[in-house]
Parts: C-alpha cells; structure tokens; sequence
C-alpha cells in the first residue's frame, strides 16, 4: 500500500514538473486608505502567464489594452461586474462608513482559466476559478461544476446564499469561463514560437581527455520545455542544467551540458519537446577539428608575436646602427675642422679631404 501510494506521488510530482500550464486571470484589489482618508484604492489587471494583457484605468473610466498584439484579444471580454460593485462588496466586509473604513483591509479576486497539458500537446487539466479573499485569506470560490458557490470562512455563508440566488448572474458567469478556455486555446496557437537549437563543446576544466558538450535551446514560447542528449539514441545523465530562464524579448532559453570523451566524434544529438512537436539537432563537428582549428589559430597568434618581436629588434639595431654612424661621422668631421684651422696643418686637411 505504501508502495502504491509512493508510486503515485512520484508519478504526479513526474506530471506537475513537466506539465504545460497557462492561466488568463483578471485579478481585482481593493485596498482601504489609511486612516483620515476618504475612499479606498481600487486597481485591476488581466495577466496571460506572466505577459500583462490589459488594466483598468481609473482616469478613463475603461479597460485598457496593454501589448502590441492585442488584435489577438479581441474577442477577449472583462468581467461584467463594475468598479462600483467591487468598492460596495468590500465596504460591506469592511463595515465602512461614509467611505471611511477603521484600519487595514484588502478585498482581492482572481477569475479566469488555467489549462494544464502534456509537453506532447494533450490536455492534461482544464480549471476555471473565481475565488475571493479577504484580508489574506481565502473568503469564497465558485464551483463551476456546479455552478454554485462555496464559503472558505464562517462569516461567508450569508454572502454564499445571496450569491447561489443569483442563477442567471451564476449562469453568465459559467459561460464566460468556458469562453475563457477558447481564449487561451487562441492564444496559445497565435504567440507559439519554437526553439532554435545550437550545440558546441568546451574544454573540460579538470580532464584534458573530456569536453563537456552543451546544448542550447533559445527564443521559444511558451516556456514550457523538454531536453535530452543522447549518443547513439541512448539518453545521457546531464551534469548540468540552467533550467528554462528568460531573454529580453519576452522568449525563453534553456541549456543541458554532459561530458564527451573528446576522441568521440559522432552520434551526439540533442532533442527538445516543445509545445507538442520534436525540435533535434546534431553535434555535426569533430572536436579533435575544432581543437585543432583553435591550436592553429594559437599557432598563428604565436608566430605573428614572434615576427612582431624580431622586427622589433631589428628596428631597434638599424637605429643604433645609424646614431653610431652619424656620431662617427661627425667626429671626424670636428677632426677634419680643427684640423682645417690650424696654418701649420692646412696641407694635411686638403689631403684628408681629398682623400674623403
């Protein structure tokens, strides 16, 4: 039975960690001013995973679309109650007064979507969620099974009923989350973007016979993502893994590197699952020719650093050579001329100069 029970517990935590989620949420908040000042904060956003869709602007007195490709949300509808409903809700949990409430308190809703799939595409789990808390706890949810609403405190039992009443506002809401689940469906198939794969070997620090290959998948969307490298189809045991981080244009990379025998030359290849499709690529170049590539480029760098030096040098004599030859030159020159001075050697200097 323990058995069992571990089986399963491995083989959820084995669905949670590889699973594609994406969520479309409207997220509310209302939050009481300190106190002397007159109305609470009111703010509200849709998020798409972690990408900001729209807010509520309460100068405009509107939802707002906040990216470039909100042509893909056009279909996409905020929920019907206003800011007004939401400001009495939390002024009648708060027990306000003439819009001034005692103390700190804070009224949040969450409601939209989540979809839970396989790396392979298939639809693991699909939840809609309307849930309410209060002062940071959880107050009451809608089930929308059921269509019928669910207290998570005592002291919402009375707004519970109220609310179970309301079947036509009930029903509305289950169609919008149902329309929230195409929406995402929408989403997904207009913003997919797949990887691009690159891999390349370094230099083993502590093992000159090894190199550790690495494989990089970059620029895809969603995030979600599985890698592997294999020699000659059998999976190798990475040593090391970024896990899947983000780049600066809203996509995602993510790299796995194992260790290679350097000698080895084929048969490495890396395979990536993303978004229901394989994405494989090959280690198409030998290391020993890319070690050898690097030697010659060393090579080059050390013969040019040589020629550099023995120009260097040689520069360095020929100036010698020529401030030894001018110095010479002028001191015979100054013998020449002091020679030249003297009446009694006049004859002497024309000979030297006509020897010159």
């Amino acid at each position: 039975m323990e058995l069992t029970f571990s089986l399963i517990v491995q083989f959820a935590y084995i669905c949670c960690v590889y699973c594609e989620r994406h969520h479309l949420l409207f997220v509310y908040t209302v939050l009481s001013k300190p106190e002397g000042v007159s109305g609470p904060v009111f703010s509200a956003v849709c998020v798409y995973d972690d990408r900001s869709i729209s807010h509520y602007s309460i100068k405009e007195g509107t939802w707002k679309r906040d990216r470039l490709d909100a042509e893909i949300w056009r279909y996409t509808r905020e929920p019907h109650e206003s800011r007004e409903w939401f400001i009495n809700l939390f002024n009648s949990l708060a027990n306000c007064r003439s819009s001034r409430c005692e103390g700190l308190h804070t009224l949040q809703r969450r409601v939209g979507c989540e979809v839970e799939k396989h790396p392979d595409g298939a639809v693991m789990n699909v939840n809609a969620l309307d849930e309410y808390g209060y002062d940071g706890e959880d107050y009451i949810f809608f089930n929308y099974y059921i269509t019928q609403w669910k207290e998570k405190r005592p002291n919402a039992k009375e707004t519970k009923m109220k609310w179970d009443a309301d079947r036509f506002r009930n029903h509305l809401l289950q169609f919008y989350l149902k329309d929230c689940m195409d929406w995402i469906s929408t989403y997904n198939a207009s913003i997919n973007t797949p990887p691009v794969l690159h891999m390349f070997a370094s230099a083993a620090p502590h093992d000159q016979s090894e190199l550790n290959l690495t494989c990089l998948a970059t620029g895809f969307y969603p995030k979600h993502i599985e890698m592997k490298i294999t020699l000659n189809n059998i999976t190798l045991q990475p040593f090391s893994s970024s896990g899947v981080r983000p780049n600066d244009n809203q996509t995602f990379q993510m790299r796995t590197s194992v260790k290679m025998h350097r000698d080895e030359k084929q048969g490495y290849e890396c395979h990536v699952l993303h978004s229901g499709q394989t994405f494989t690529t090959s280690w198409d170049r030998s290391p020993g020719s890319r070690w050898h590539y690097w030697a010659a480029v060393a090579a080059g760098a050390l013969v040019i650093e040589v020629l550099c030096i023995t120009y260097f040098i040689y520069k360095n004599r020929r100036f010698n050579g020529q401030m030894n030859c001018c110095s010479s030159t002028t001191e015979h020159h100054e013998n020449i001329t002091s020679r030249s001075a003297d009446p009694l050697t006049a004859s002497d200097s024309h000979d030297s100069i006509a020897l010159l």
